[in-house]
């Protein structure tokens, strides 16, 4: 035999074992480079998706703050306006009795009030007084009384208010303060708040 066709073939075996060999590793290098791109892929996808939900959160929480903060705004705007309207149905309410107490005022009756408020006086703060009146039922009420009466420029609608000087003692009659009592009473009530 032949050494050289020997070494030939032996050669050739050894060339075909480390080229199998070779084809090996590169298959199986190849296929882990192969699973680790598909594990950076996953990695990478997943912190795509991570990111792209961290976005949706932020903008879901910036349309929540938005929609927060309208619907704040409106229930505001409502409350304001139904508030005026109230106001505005109170006052108009409150303006018809003030209506009402000056046409009293010209009446029979008022006599009447003005000498059941003078007895209620000299009930509470004895029997030495001032009387104070609106300017036009000072006449009126010196009639009805033996009480020094003044002229008081705060009382629009008529009643009296009684001052005891010496005790410093003062009740009030007056129209004008009851109707404005009634008036903070009504507002007061809690079936009238928001």
């Amino acid at each position: 035999m032949d050494l050289e066709a020997m070494y030939a073939e032996k050669a050739e075996m050894f060339r075909a074992a480390i080229d199998k060999q070779a084809d090996e590793e590169i298959a199986k290098n190849a296929k882990e480079i192969r699973e680790k791109r598909s594990a950076a892929g996953k990695a990478k996808a997943e912190r795509a998706l991570a990111e792209e939900l961290a976005k949706v959160r932020a903008e879901r929480s910036v349309h929540e703050m938005k929609f927060k903060k309208e619907l704040s705004r409106c229930e505001f705007e409502t409350t304001k306006a139904v508030r005026a309207h109230r106001k505005k149905l109170v006052d108009e309410f409150f303006e018809e009795i003030r209506g009402e107490l000056a046409e009293f005022a010209k009446s029979a009756k008022y006599e009447d009030y003005l000498k059941r408020s003078i007895a209620k006086a000299e009930k509470e703060l004895g029997g030495d007084f001032i009387i104070l009146a609106a300017a036009k039922d000072v006449e009126k009420v010196k009639a009805l009384t033996k009480h020094e009466v003044r002229a008081e420029r705060t009382i629009l609608l008529g009643g009296i208010s009684a001052l005891d000087e010496t005790k410093g003692l003062y009740a009030d009659f007056t129209l004008d303060s009851a109707l404005g009592n009634e008036k903070d009473a009504f507002t007061d009530k809690e079936e009238l708040r928001l």
